[in-house]
Order: structure tokens, then C-alpha cells, then sequence
């Protein structure tokens, strides 16, 4: 009784009702900072210690083996016992110690191997070619998608019917897929779990084995599971089998793009004739003000099981809702702002900012870079490290230099232009031969090789005639159409969206940019992205900003968090405004994103953002406005001249200047937040409103005083951004 009584120490009295819950199956409904893992891996200790069941009787699975490895790691520490030997890890290692185990009844040969996803991907581009399809056309990728999709439905080549010449290949793709794999003894991650799954359910005996064994099974992130996976549990647990204890919030399922079914929850209520669910509502994470708000949000939504977070701790500071004129006006403040929280003692480490999209990252990674402040980009890569940036950085060093090899091997056969290995090897080694460029050896080559090598070369020089006199932003928009590589990503299914709003953020880096020097060049533009790229981003995340998206956070938290593009068609994103169940989706998001804040949340939006060359208005976030009123702080000033109230001018901000000046013209050393004309006996601030003669109202964003000169950078109504000297300029309080 006393080893029960350490184990169930400091429970709450739903997490103690859970943890001691014995009559059947059983939904838990563990809100955000609710002491889920805690609950979970109490429960399994608790069922071993207390009702002495046998640890080999107990199943626990979650998604990842850092959820699992931390599992087993506290049971050990409650239990003090060995449990390498027990049950527990992810959906596919246990999958994989079935099989291991039968893999005779599954039909799989003793050395079968497991087929990762880059593996995977490799074998159906060489089955496309084999096929002599072309993969613009039938995208590897989106074959790879199609594949694991019908797979998670327990699909099987043999039981589709074609519909159309298209359809019909792809069928006979995943046919002979399917032939090779069991041909070579290969195993791909959600072929674990069908096979599995199909193990089970054609052999009664092997069923009711696992049925009697397992008289428990706990299953972590439940409102991550797919179809396949709940059918997997599900089995376990009819007719007799295992008690399930199933821990989930219905509110940060956030993965349906990867097969989730959030309706899985309420259908475990159905099937296993759970009345109730038990509910963690206690928070231990954020303030009432975060909780209230996440709360608000969430309501809007239909379809849930329905909880309210609530916390002991005191109120804590309101939210802070900030509203930019321009995303790099967004940007400046969080920059400011994290400087101002530094100076009060937050670590940067404990600071993380959320975007709904990767491209977002780019203007904060190059004022990080400029202010010299250590940043990471939190699973993911630099803005100017990923794939579909560089294929257009390769492109312009052609244009600069045609006899730049590098950047030739990178964009020669990409988008795919029949140029493979043997032919590239041939071109190396005649370049080699007679000491010229891989570019000036297109010409020496024969045969068709020498065709597709021509016709590239010919695309480059034709580029490089026909950008001349064309501007930054022009020139990489003519590359974007001359290359198809926009039609290229609008065919990949999988992550042809991200790629294409990276490429957007592109143009708005080259509108924007302005060297140092004032050289707006196509060369410093270059030799830019290369120094953006190679230095900035902390190796670890010891004293460092966290930059995420909002999916990468879920999991995480921090004592400050900053939430930026809160615009209706960035976040909620516009694929979520075309149906309610995506909108739904999209809530959640929101819903995750409030709840990683412990002590301050910041939410921001930019009244106008550069998108594709052209200045864009959006209202502001559906979701902020479904925060009452009363948590919100507005520091920004908007309310007083801007998005709100433009239209009282007659402002578009859609036709307003798409040129900035940016951050790289103020000097970080010399910048102030007040500076006195004294000729003028006129005393200014940033925030300030001011009147100019010619330019009209506008906000002081920035003020600098090198020497006798001073400037501001103003941000005018329905203008854009201004340097201005102060010295010269006619301007007054607005």
C-alpha cells in the first residue's frame, strides 16, 4: 500500500481517476500541459505494482521513439526494474516484433528488410522509368503518397479497379511495386503495419495469442492514429481481448494530411462503450489569460469531444496583439521585443516564434542575421538552404557565369530534362579532357545527348539576353515561367504548396533587398543569400530563438511566444477556407499555437504583405477576432490610423509601393527610439504619427542619428516605407 501511495503521490483527482480506472476501456481526454505522459506511464506502473499484473501482459504504444524512450525511462524510474523486455514503442516497432516473430504466417522470408522512406522513393523513380513514364507527369512523390494512402486503408494493388488510362498506371506501378517487395523480402514503414494487421486477422490462433497476452493496451496521441492503426487496436481489443486506455486530445489532432482521423476518438467511445470520457482540464503549463483564449478559439469548433483548460496560477499579462504595416515591419518587432525580454532576463532559448508557413522564416532569419542575434530554424532548413531557393539561386550564378560547374550540375536536368548520370559523367570527363567548363563541353558531346545538353544551354543564354534589363524581382520571376519550375511544384502533390510560397518569399526578398553598399545588383543579391546562408543559425538550442512552424511546436513550450502572420489566407491558411473540416484543422492549429506559451503570448499580423511581386491586404485572422476583447492588449497603435480603419482614407494597400527600405541601411549600433531637431525645435519617437507635404500620413518605424545626419524611416498610408532626413524633410506631427 505504501508503494501505491509514492506511485499515485501529487495525482490530481482526474489524473488519480484515471490512473485507477479498472472497469474497462477507457478515453482519456488530456488537454494541452494536462501531465499526459505522466498519466500514461502512472498507469502502466500502477497496473504492475498494484494489481500485480505481469509486465509482459501490458501493451503501450505512441508515434515516436522519443515518446517511447521517455515512456520506458520514467516507468523504469517508478517501477526500478528492467524494462527493455516490456511492450512499449512505436506503432511500427511493434509491428515489426510481431512480424520478426511470424514472419512465416506474414510471408515474409527471416532476413526481410525494412524499406525506408528515401529508399522507398528511389525504387518507385527506377519502376517510373522502367515504366518509360515520365515523372512530370507521374511525380515519384506522389506515387510514394499514393501508395502509403491506400496502404493505410488496407488496400492491396489487386482490389483496384482502373478508371482511365492515368489511373491505370498508377495501379500498375503499386502492382509491380508490390511484386518487388515481395520478390526481395522489402517491407516499407506502412506495409509494418498492414501486414501486421493482415497477420492478425487471417490467423485466429495468432490472434487469440496477442488477445490473452495482452490484457492492457495504452495508446499515447491517440488523435493521431489512422484508420489502420485503430483497426490494429481495435482487433486487440474485441471479443474479450485487452482493456484499452487510450490518452489523446481531440483538439491538437493536427496531422489529417498524414492520414490522422480525429473522428477516430468518437468512434473508440462507440465501439468499446465508453459513456464518458475522463477529462484532464488541469493546466500546468500556461496562465489563465493563454488558457482562456486557447478556450474561446477551440469552442468554434464542431466537431469535438469538448473541454475546458483551466489553471491554479494567477491571471498573468494580457495577450499582446501587435499589427504591422508590412511583414518587415512585423518582424522589427518581434527583433525589438525579443531584445527588450532579453534585458529582463529571458533566455533566448526560451523564446520560440510560429509561422503557419516555412517561407515566414526568411525575413525573420535576415534580421537575426543582421542584428546579430542566434537563431534556429527548428526542424527544418535556412530559407536560402532549401531545395527549390537554391535550383533559383543556381539559375541566376548561370546567368552571372555560364562556366559556374556547380551550379550547372545542380539545375542541368532539373525540372527533369532527360540529361541522366552517364550522360553528366561523359560531359566531366570531355570537360575535363580539354580544360573548359561543363557548360563549354555541351558542345564537344554527340547524339542525343548533345540535343538535351543544347537545348538547355540554349534556355540559359536565352535568359541571360532576355533579363538584362530587367529588375531583380523580374528577373526571377522570368526564370520561375523559362524553367517551369512553378508548373513543376504545382504537380507535387506532397509538398508543391510550401515550395511554391517559398518561392514567393523569394521575390519578396529580392524587392526588398539592398546591399549594404546600396547595391541592388544581381551579384550582391548572390553573394548575399550565400553569407545569409552560412552563418547565423545556432548548432544547438542552448541560447538561441526557436523558429517553427506551428505543426513543428506541437509537443513543445516555451515561456514566450510570438505567433506572426495571423492573416486570414496565411493562418487560417486559404486551403482551410474552402471547407469546414479543413477550417476546423486550422483551429486547432491556432488552438496549439496559443497553448506552447507558458507566460507571454504575442500574436502579430502585417496589414500588407508582398506576395508574388504585389503588395497584399488580408483582414485580419478570423481566429484573433474569436478572442474576447478583455485578454487582449493592442500595442501596436493600429486602431488609431491603420488596418482598421484604411478604408477612411481611401487606401488600398494593394496598389501601395511594394519597395522598402530595409534594415540593413539603419545601423544597429547608432538606431534610437527618440532623436530632437533642435532647428525645428521638434522632438520625435518612434510610433509617432507625422504628416509629411508630399507623402502624407505616416508611422515613424525607425530613427537613426550618424554624426550631424538623421533619418527616419516612416511608414506612409497607402505609399509604403521612406528614408527620410530629418534635416531636409517638411514633416510634422500628424
Amino acid at each position: 500500500m505504501k508503494k501505491e501511495i509514492q506511485i499515485l503521490a501529487d495525482l490530481n483527482p482526474e489524473q488519480l481517476q484515471a490512473v485507477t480506472y479498472a472497469a474497462g476501456s477507457m478515453l482519456v481526454l488530456a488537454g494541452a500541459g494536462s501531465g499526459k505522459t505522466r498519466v500514461l506511464t502512472t498507469k502502466i506502473a500502477w497496473l504492475v505494482q498494484n494489481n500485480c499484473i505481469q509486465a509482459g501482459k501490458i501493451l503501450a504504444v505512441t508515434f515516436t521513439n522519443k515518446a517511447a524512450k521517455e515512456m520506458l525511462y520514467r516507468v523504469s524510474s517508478l517501477l526500478a526494474m528492467d524494462t527493455k523486455h516490456m511492450w512499449i514503442g512505436t506503432f511500427h516497432s511493434i509491428a515489426l516484433r510481431l512480424l520478426s516473430k511470424h514472419h512465416v504466417e506474414a510471408g515474409l522470408p527471416s532476413y526481410f528488410q525494412i524499406l525506408d522512406s528515401q529508399d522507398q522513393l528511389g525504387l518507385l523513380k527506377r519502376l517510373i522509368k522502367a515504366a518509360n513514364l515520365d515523372e512530370e507527369n507521374y511525380p515519384a512523390r506522389e506515387l510514394q503518397k499514393f501508395i502509403n494512402n491506400q496502404k493505410e486503408n488496407g488496400i492491396r494493388s489487386g482490389s483496384l479497379i482502373a478508371d482511365g488510362l492515368r489511373q491505370e498506371h498508377w495501379f500498375n506501378l503499386y502492382t509491380d511495386y508490390e511484386a518487388i517487395c515481395n520478390r526481395d523480402g522489402l517491407v516499407d514503414f506502412t506495409e509494418l503495419l498492414l501486414r501486421s494487421y493482415e497477420l492478425l486477422s487471417t490467423n485466429e490462433g495468432i490472434l487469440n495469442t496477442y488477445r490473452q497476452q495482452f490484457s492492457h493496451i495504452l495508446i499515447d496521441e491517440f488523435q493521431d492514429t489512422n484508420q489502420l492503426q485503430y483497426w490494429w487496436l481495435k482487433l486487440l481489443g474485441d471479443k474479450g481481448g485487452a482493456q484499452l486506455f487510450a490518452v489523446g486530445d481531440d483538439d491538437q489532432s493536427i496531422y489529417s494530411f498524414r492520414g490522422a482521423k480525429v473522428t477516430n476518438m468518437k468512434t473508440f467511445l462507440k465501439d468499446f462503450k465508453v459513456a464518458e470520457p475522463i477529462r484532464l482540464e488541469q493546466n500546468y503549463r500556461s496562465t489563465p489569460n493563454i488558457l482562456a483564449a486557447a478556450n474561446a478559439v477551440i469552442s468554434n469548433n464542431s466537431e469535438r469531444i469538448g473541454k475546458n483548460l483551466w489553471t491554479k496560477t494567477g491571471i498573468g499579462e494580457k495577450i499582446r496583439l501587435y499589427e504591422g504595416y508590412t511583414e518587415e515591419d512585423e518582424a522589427y518587432f518581434v527583433i525589438d521585443e525579443i531584445k527588450a525580454l532579453e534585458t529582463k532576463g529571458i533566455l533566448l532559448s526560451e523564446i520560440a516564434i510560429l509561422y503557419r508557413s516555412n517561407a515566414q522564416s526568411r525575413v525573420f532569419e535576415q534580421l537575426f542575421y543582421t542584428r546579430n542575434l542566434p537563431y534556429r530554424v527548428y526542424g527544418g532548413l535556412r530559407f536560402f538552404d532549401r531545395q527549390e531557393i537554391k535550383h533559383v539561386l543556381c539559375y541566376l550564378r548561370l546567368i552571372l557565369n555560364v562556366n559556374d560547374n556547380e551550379a550547372f550540375l545542380r539545375v542541368v536536368n532539373f525540372p527533369v530534362r532527360g540529361i541522366g548520370a552517364k550522360t553528366l559523367e561523359n560531359l566531366q570527363n570531355l570537360a575535363k579532357q580539354h580544360n573548359v567548363s561543363l557548360f563549354q563541353a555541351c558542345n564537344l558531346l554527340d547524339g542525343k545527348s548533345k540535343l538535351n545538353l543544347a537545348k538547355f544551354t540554349d534556355l540559359v543564354n536565352l535568359i541571360k539576353i532576355d533579363c538584362a534589363q530587367l529588375s531583380l524581382p523580374e528577373t526571377i520571376s522570368y526564370i520561375f515561367e523559362a524553367t517551369s519550375l512553378v508548373e513543376h511544384y504545382k504537380k507535387d502533390k506532397r509538398t508543391g504548396i510550401e515550395r511554391l510560397e517559398n518561392l514567393n518569399e523569394l521575390i519578396s526578398a529580392v524587392t526588398n533587398f539592398r546591399s549594404e553598399e546600396g547595391d541592388d545588383s544581381l551579384s550582391a543579391f548572390l553573394s548575399y543569400a550565400v553569407l545569409e546562408s552560412g552563418d547565423g543559425q545556432a548548432q544547438t538550442h542552448e541560447h538561441a530563438v526557436q523558429l517553427m512552424t506551428v505543426h513543428a511546436s506541437k509537443g513543445l513550450e516555451f515561456k514566450v511566444i510570438f505567433v506572426v502572420g495571423l492573416e486570414d489566407g496565411l493562418f487560417p491558411h486559404e486551403n482551410g477556407l474552402t471547407s469546414p473540416r479543413e477550417l476546423e484543422e486550422e483551429r486547432r492549429l491556432m488552438y496549439v499555437a496559443i497553448t506552447r506559451a507558458r507566460e507571454h503570448l504575442y500574436l502579430l499580423r502585417a496589414c500588407s504583405r508582398l506576395l508574388w511581386n504585389k503588395r497584399q491586404s488580408a483582414p485580419i485572422s478570423r481566429f484573433v477576432n474569436e478572442i474576447p476583447g478583455e485578454l487582449i492588449s493592442n500595442i501596436s497603435g493600429i486602431s488609431q490610423i491603420g488596418c482598421s480603419s484604411l478604408a477612411d482614407y481611401g487606401v488600398d494597400l494593394m496598389q501601395s509601393s511594394s519597395r522598402s527600405a530595409y534594415m540593413d541601411v539603419v545601423n544597429p549600433e547608432t538606431k534610437i527610439s527618440r532623436l530632437k531637431i533642435a532647428d525645428k525645435d521638434l522632438v520625435l519617437k518612434i510610433g509617432d504619427m507625422v504628416k509629411h507635404n508630399k507623402f502624407g500620413k505616416g508611422k515613424i518605424m525607425r530613427l537613426n542619428a550618424d554624426g550631424k545626419k538623421m533619418t527616419a524611416e516612416i511608414f506612409f498610408i497607402g505609399v509604403g516605407k521612406k528614408i527620410l532626413d530629418l534635416n531636409i524633410a517638411q514633416i510634422e506631427r500628424a
